[in-house]
């Protein structure tokens, strides 16, 4: 095998084989073996993409950025549209590469091997997202070979076989033309251009490798039969599928769907139980509702009847009833559908809504299944089961206590429409980003931080939700496609009600913040000047008023822009102690005239940071006079405080303050707030208090109000809690204490928000609740 230009083509010594004529019966079973390409190849493909939004959605939960998160979100979307194009253009790949094997008898593949891209990787003649897609497909390719040695060498004996008229030439039997590197080139290049990001490609090429290449040998057993039915090589391998078939291959009786064809051979029942192996992932998925249906068997059981009749207390049918077909069912759900819009006119909101009670006996009415109190019908038990199920969901929804009242009552509506999606595609259950879950879950998660402010005609988010429901209940019959649509709808305008609250409850934050770093700033120049003039007895006023009323805005300004580890705080402090020696008396005549020397250079560095501040000139000039004559007392020997200026002021009881600050004195004040409110016990709703993570939400009842509202900040500074509402503007602004003391008297109660979507919580609770029957009934 040789290598040219990422170019591997095996068989290269084959003798170049341009014009192979095969005779009418191998033109025969090679357009056979095509149809069965293209009848498999794109079901195969259904089981990928049927699995592609669960394995983006698990993966954008686990992501630790939004941005990552976003990433596989838009992925899916792009994914979906083009979904189309890559089935195509993959089938299309694989025939071109089957067509011209019969044409030349060569099989080529632009796909590297393991040893060549660990050469070109040491020779950096690939980039790392190159090398990372390389590797990942070449893995594919290595393990699918060592996993279908036997298929793949009997399907190449067989093919050559056909090509050689009747005889096997050994060098074109080295090569397949739908072998595993075959296969996962083409899907290679139908991705090629796809714009995904790196980490999507390599989910979808792990999910090609367990949905597609995992069940290539059942598709190899399909060829390999057809062959032998069709006389070649008959003997060479058992006639017995072996290998799993895909789900997406399988007909109702759980045999391939090829099988019915009368050209392929076997059916399952045939065969071994050793062959029906099952994957794990979608298929304990699909086994959901199965389950449900046992559970809920069990519970009837105990109770000694079905949900749907025992509301109405009727007897259990004795004998065969005619069944109420499935779709005389959707056309009475949809009437009850429409009759929810009618409980709902437009300019009004509904208290309640139809209840599952309500919704069973008016199905009883509907469908006439009882008569004189004797049931006459009957739905089949898939449907009844789906009845019972979606009810039970509703309940737990709507047990929710993250979801406010009104909006429960709103989504609550949608039960009908869920209920039909339910009995059309029992995927509902198992598949976790399924259109009508994925807008239900939706609907639910940007619920939760809603206030009912009584006046909802402008409430956008009430509005919003209502008019998606309102569409459903309107336009929803059987196309699942209405919710898909709603759900992109929707989403997009929530995530753009989100950037406009993440940027208000930013401003929010920062504007807090900026008070509690000015707040601090302040109180650390009042401590820095007080503490200074702690140590004087009196002082000159003009050198009071200097530092009161101009250099602590000095100071402020300085330790705002610079803080506190500046050498500009340092110097503007040194100032200070250089301006308050400058005027104590100095019996020394060394010290006289270190001041003398010293005054000019104080005098301009106390000028220039006045100036800074914009300092009134007027006053300035006034109060440098007075210092000069506090500085020619000293100098003269004398004491500036005696210095007739405008008085001097003693300093034992005086505080420099910021006319905002209050710090004492005010029973209003913050400090004497949390002083008060200190002395409470430390208890398990201080700790409560404590433990309130950011983000999380709380429901406060004010005024006789209910508020929900999310913890922004915490302040480590001054124990502030920031809460801001839905919309990122602040709500309130509470202490450790004062919050705990609230949660004490039970006027605020923490709503738990799970990261879980609802109807996968719902699910868990409902299943939960049905084996704890289970195992009460196992007991008994």
């Amino acid at each position: 095998m040789q290598r040219q230009d990422n170019i591997i083509t095996f068989g290269s010594a084959v003798p170049q084989r341009n014009n192979i004529s095969l005779d009418v019966n191998g033109r025969r079973i090679a357009s056979e073996c095509r149809n069965l390409i293209v009848k498999t190849l794109p079901k195969l493909m259904d089981g990928l993409f049927d699995n592609l939004d669960d394995a983006l959605y698990e993966m954008a939960n686990k992501s630790e950025s939004n941005a990552l998160q976003n990433v596989y979100f838009d992925s899916m979307r792009e994914l979906r549209k083009l979904r189309a194009g890559i089935d195509r253009t993959f089938t299309q790949e694989v025939l071109r590469a089957y067509d011209r094997y019969w044409e030349t008898g060569e099989v080529t593949i632009a796909q590297p091997t393991l040893d060549q891209l660990s050469r070109d990787s040491e020779m950096a003649l690939v980039d790392d997202e190159d090398l990372e897609d390389s590797l990942a497909v070449t893995n594919m390719v290595s393990k699918s070979e060592g996993r279908y040695t036997r298929e793949l060498y009997a399907m190449s004996q067989r093919f050559a076989y056909v090509i050689g008229g009747g005889r096997v030439d050994e060098r074109i039997a080295q090569q397949s033309p739908l072998a595993p590197g075959v296969i996962c080139n083409a899907f290679q290049m139908a991705m090629a251009n796809i714009p995904v990001e790196l980490p999507v490609k390599l989910v979808i090429y792990k999910l090609f490798d367990r949905h597609v290449m995992h069940y290539m040998g059942g598709f190899y057993d399909e060829i390999n039969l057809l062959l032998g039915r069709a006389g070649v090589i008959p003997k060479l391998t058992p006639k017995v599928r072996r290998n799993p078939v895909a789900p997406t291959l399988r007909g109702d009786g759980g045999e391939s769907y090829l099988a019915s064809d009368s050209s392929y051979v076997t059916s399952s029942s045939s065969m071994p139980d050793s062959t029906h192996v099952v994957a794990s992932g979608g298929d304990v998925q699909a086994e959901i509702f199965t389950t449900l249906q046992q559970l809920l068997g069990v519970r009837r059981a105990s109770t000694g009847s079905g949900m749907l009749t025992s509301s109405l207390m009727l007897a259990t049918p004795n004998g065969n009833v005619p069944m109420v077909d499935t779709g005389e069912l959707l056309g009475v759900l949809s009437a009850i559908q429409q009759s929810n819009v009618v409980m709902l006119p437009q300019g009004q909101r509904a208290t309640r809504t139809m209840s599952p009670e309500e919704m069973r006996a008016r199905l009883v009415s509907d469908l006439q299944i009882a008569r004189d109190g004797q049931i006459t019908r009957a739905l089949g038990d898939a449907d009844n089961d789906t009845i019972d199920v979606i009810s039970m969901l509703f309940e737990f929804i709507l047990d929710d206590y993250s979801l406010p009242d009104a909006m429960k009552a709103l989504i609550s509506r949608l039960q009908i429409p869920m209920l039909k999606v339910a009995i059309i595609d029992k995927t509902f259950f198992s598949k976790k980003v399924h259109p009508a879950r994925r807008l239900l879950n939706t609907l639910a998660q940007a619920a939760v931080g809603w206030n009912d402010t009584g006046d909802r005609t402008h409430d956008t988010l009430y509005n919003k939700i209502e008019s998606v429901v309102k569409r459903v209940l309107n336009e929803f019959h059987d196309d699942p496609g209405l919710f898909a649509e709603l759900d992109e709808d929707f989403t997009n305008w929530w995530q753009q009600e989100q950037r406009g609250a993440q940027i208000a409850e930013k401003r929010t934050n920062q504007i807090t913040r900026g008070k509690e770093q000015l707040k601090t700033a302040k109180q650390i120049v009042s401590d820095e000047l007080n503490q200074r003039l702690r140590k004087q007895q009196v002082l000159p006023e003009a050198v009071m008023s200097i530092l009161e009323d101009g250099w602590k805005d000095v100071l402020l300004l300085i330790y705002l822009r610079e803080g506190a580890e500046s050498q500009d705080w340092k110097d503007a402090l040194e100032i200070v102690d250089r301006l308050l020696w400058s005027v104590q008396p100095k019996s020394d005549y060394a010290e006289r005239q270190q001041l003398l020397r010293g005054i000019p250079e104080l005098l301009r560095n106390v000028r220039e940071r006045l100036n800074s501040i914009s300092f009134d000139q007027h006053k300035m000039a006034k109060l440098f006079k007075e210092l000069q004559n506090c500085h020619i007392s000293v100098l003269r020997g004398g004491d500036a405080n005696l210095v007739h200026t405008a008085g001097t002021q003693p300093v034992s009881h005086h505080e420099i303050h910021f006319p905002d600050s209050q710090l004492a004195g005010d029973s209003n004040s913050q400090l004497r707030e949390m002083a008060d409110e200190a002395i409470i016990e430390q208890d398990e709703f201080t700790q409560q208090a404590k433990d309130l993570e950011t983000g999380g939400w709380l429901e406060i009842v004010d005024g006789g109000t209910k508020v929900r509202v999310k913890l922004s900040w915490k302040s480590k500074v001054t124990d502030t809690y920031i809460f801001v509402n839905r919309k990122g503007m602040k709500a309130m602004e509470l202490t450790t204490s004062g919050l705990a003391k609230r949660l004490r008297e039970g006027s605020a109660k923490k709503v738990e928000v799970s990261s879980t979507p609802i109807m996968d919580r719902a699910l868990d609770a409902m299943l939960g609740a049905l084996k704890n029957t289970d195992s009460t009934s196992a007991s008994a």
